[in-house]
């Protein structure tokens, strides 16, 4: 059964080392974790806080999507991710697009990242191609972003801290569930054993739920 685990492991680490799968999503909303926004209804407010997440949703092919006429900046006007689902589902139903659903992520970005884009404009996403995890991300800022490749891609050093510091998160977690799995073989103990195979059956299910 421990070896069951170390399987699992090895699926989470390889996944980060793949190709990535390329996607084109657009910014539906933001949302900080801490709630700011819902109590003050300005985005500037969330600047204390590091939980800042994007909401994206596939939409419209390559065409990026207004959901007010004439609408030029929204970082001062708060929407829940509720309402701009609602939205954007009847937009989608003028574009004739049989889709009854909306699939929207929500990715964790950097600050600047976070204030850079508003609802509405595109992103570039790397996911893992198993696990469907976020590797990197890119905005027009980097100059060909829509068509680099991954590999040319990582020689520009983006500035995605969080995002690094979860990426390797996982790794660490993959080589904990590694030990975890060494040592319940080698510790003869039986009641040691039982406490160790325990604790890898917590620290694998959060590698593979969380990480």
């Amino acid at each position: 059964m421990s070896l069951c685990f170390a399987v699992v492991a090895l699926f989470c680490l390889v996944d980060l080392y793949l190709q990535p799968v390329s996607e084109i999503q657009y910014v539906l909303a933001h949302e900080s974790e801490s709630g700011y926004r819902n109590q003050s209804g300005s985005k500037y407010g969330a600047s204390y806080f590091r939980d800042n997440y994007l909401h994206t949703i596939k939409f419209c092919a390559n065409k990026p999507y207004r959901l007010r006429p004439n609408e030029i900046d929204t970082l001062l006007v708060y929407e829940s991710v509720d309402k701009r689902t609602e939205q954007a589902i009847q937009v989608q139903q003028n574009f004739n697009r049989n889709e009854n659903e909306l699939k929207v992520e929500k990715l964790p970005v950097d600050l600047k990242t976070y204030y850079k884009l508003e609802d509405g404009d595109s992103i570039r996403l790397f996911f893992s191609p198993w696990r469907h995890k976020l590797i990197e991300y890119v905005t027009y800022e980097t100059e060909g972003w829509d068509k680099l490749s991954f590999e040319r891609l990582q020689r520009y050093q983006l500035d995605h801290q969080s995002l690094n510091q979860w990426n390797l998160t996982t790794q660490v977690f993959c080589f904990i569930v590694f030990a975890l799995t060494a040592m319940t073989w080698l510790i003869k103990p039986f009641e040691y054993s039982v406490g160790i195979f325990v604790f890898n059956v917590v620290i694998t299910t959060l590698l593979n739920w969380i990480y």
